[in-house]
């Protein structure tokens, strides 16, 4: 929730069932509205036909994979903040993400504390905040 207690709507994308879960439910736990996406192209669906105030991003998923998704949304809905997460660490994906323009990158397992400040920052720091201001 931002400070007037209003939910972000999120989306969060992966393809691994219990990940996805894990995140829903500590992002709704915390009052925010939470889409899932279980692929790269369900992503770039949800995307086309709704707005988000977030988009938390797995990087490695078949056939579409995250930094794709990442640059669809870059193009199409550039002031959205979007988190990507990955079990695969590498200074190569970390640095391209952040090149194409992701908030931040974090590595799997998740650890709730640090998804909360993330996402926290990652809100605060989106047009989704600015237009609640007004």
């Amino acid at each position: 929730r931002n400070m007037t207690g209003t939910a972000a709507r999120i989306l969060v994308v992966d393809d691994d069932n219990a990940v996805r879960a894990s995140l829903v439910r500590v992002l709704t736990l915390d009052g925010h509205a939470v889409e899932e996406a279980n692929s790269g192209l369900d992503a770039v669906r949800k995307l086309e036909s709704g707005a988000y105030a977030l988009v938390v991003l797995d990087l490695r998923m078949p056939h579409l994979g995250g930094l794709t998704v990442l640059q669809h949304a870059r193009r199409h809905h550039p002031g959205v903040p979007i988190v990507v997460m990955t079990g695969f660490p590498s200074i190569d994906n970390a640095k391209e993400s952040i090149e194409l323009g992701a908030f931040d990158f974090l590595l799997k397992p998740l650890d709730a504390t640090r998804i909360r400040a993330v996402v926290s920052r990652a809100l605060a720091s989106g047009p989704w905040m600015l237009q609640r201001r007004c």
